[in-house]
Order: C-alpha cells, then sequence, then structure tokens
C-alpha cells in the first residue's frame, strides 16, 4: 500500500508539471512575437549633417598657378588624349554656412588649347574645330549646387561654347581648405558631354564624339 502511494503522488506531481508548463508556453510566445526595443537603440541612430565648411563665406578667386581644365577623348579607338586649356580665370561666391548656395564662374581663353603638338594646336584653333579668332572665350556659370556628403554634391550650370550653350552637370568634390591669415579651398568638377552638340563634331564618329572634362582649381579667399 505504501508503494502504491508513492506512485500516486509521483503521478500527481507529473502532472501538475505538464500542466504548468503548457500554461507558459503562450506566455512565451507572447513575449516573443512582441520583441522590446531598448531606448539604447533609439539612442544610437545617426541623421546625417553635412555642416559648414571650414573657411569663411566670401568672394575667392583662382590661382592661376594651381587651376587645370583638361580634357580628353576616344581616338581612333586607340589612346585617350589628354589635352588642356593654359589661360583660365575662375571665381567663387562661398557660402560656407550653406554651400548649396555658392557660386562659380569659369572663363577660357580657346586659344590658348595645349595638346603638347604645335601643328595640332593651330588645327584645333581653326574654323575645323574651336575658331578661336569668332569664338575665342568658353564659359561655364553654376545654377545650383546640391550637397550629397560633407565633401562631394553636383553643380549644375550653363555652358556656353562655339556659340551654343547648354545645360550641364558637374559631379564635384572638396579636396581640402586651409584656414588663416590666407583662407584657401581646393574643388574638382567633372563631367562628361557630346562635343558635336557645341558644334566641334569633326570626324565624329571616328574620333570619340564623348569628351571628359575635368576642372580642379584652389581659390584664395579675396583680400
Amino acid at each position: 500500500m505504501r508503494i502504491l502511494k508513492i506512485m500516486m503522488a509521483t503521478t500527481a506531481a507529473l502532472a501538475l508539471t505538464a500542466c504548468s508548463a503548457s500554461e507558459a508556453k503562450p506566455e512565451s510566445n507572447a513575449e516573443a512575437s512582441h520583441p522590446t526595443h531598448s531606448h539604447d537603440a533609439e539612442q544610437n541612430i545617426n541623421v546625417p549633417t553635412h555642416g559648414p565648411l571650414a573657411v569663411p563665406s566670401g568672394n575667392y578667386t583662382m590661382d592661376k598657378t594651381h587651376g587645370y581644365v583638361t580634357f580628353s577623348y576616344l581616338h581612333k579607338g586607340l589612346s585617350h588624349p589628354q589635352l588642356r586649356f593654359n589661360d583660365v580665370d575662375a571665381t567663387l561666391v562661398l557660402d560656407a554656412e550653406n554651400p548649396e548656395n555658392s557660386q562659380i564662374t569659369v572663363t577660357i581663353q580657346a586659344a590658348n588649347i595645349d595638346s603638347g603638338v604645335a601643328k595640332f594646336d593651330d588645327h584645333l584653333n581653326s574654323p575645323d574645330f574651336f575658331n578661336s579668332a569668332v569664338n575665342p572665350k568658353i564659359t561655364f556659370t553654376s545654377t545650383s549646387f546640391t550637397r550629397a556628403s560633407a565633401t562631394t554634391g553636383t553643380m549644375r550650370g550653363e555652358l556656353s561654347m562655339m556659340g551654343v550653350s547648354k545645360t550641364i552637370n558637374f559631379d564635384v568634390e572638396l579636396i581640402g581648405t586651409a584656414e588663416g591669415e590666407a583662407p584657401a579651398i581646393g574643388v574638382e568638377g567633372r563631367t562628361k558631354l557630346l562635343r558635336s552638340e557645341f558644334g566641334l563634331g569633326k570626324y565624329v564618329p571616328y574620333v570619340g564624339d564623348e569628351v571628359s572634362i575635368t576642372i580642379s582649381a584652389e581659390f584664395h579667399k579675396n583680400k
């Protein structure tokens, strides 16, 4: 009889244990289906802010000894000639607090094109190409700037060349800034265009129509 009582007590205990475990499961599932969000995780969310530039606002002028306008194209599927303009002027009206409000103007003297080959330079200045005696200047004036990060963005503006004006976009990068008594800022811009759209379609398609342009310049704040 004692053994029988022990067996009955053990069976009852096991039944109670199973019942308790069964009742606990829904509560556990409910907790799993509604995970809690920690306050610390919310605090770690980073909202990107670009902030002002490290140089003062004002009028800046390009250092002509450190200003470059270069371009290249595909020549008969064999090479990418590298050309430049040697006489370039540029100004920057900088809003350091809100760089989106800044403006750049660039003026190029077309006759100063430099291919590294004097005979080719003469041909480029002829009516076959830039006809620089009739169209002496190439200009770019920015109309807007959209900031993508602290150091990059897109500058939109009007390019005038060979009597044709078109809106183009430059991918712009802030290279660096220099503070102190002579604040300076270095920027680069890159774009691509079809030369035939500006009346420069000689030898297309044997010589590539697409031209890659790079402007790299150091600007110093006017005193």
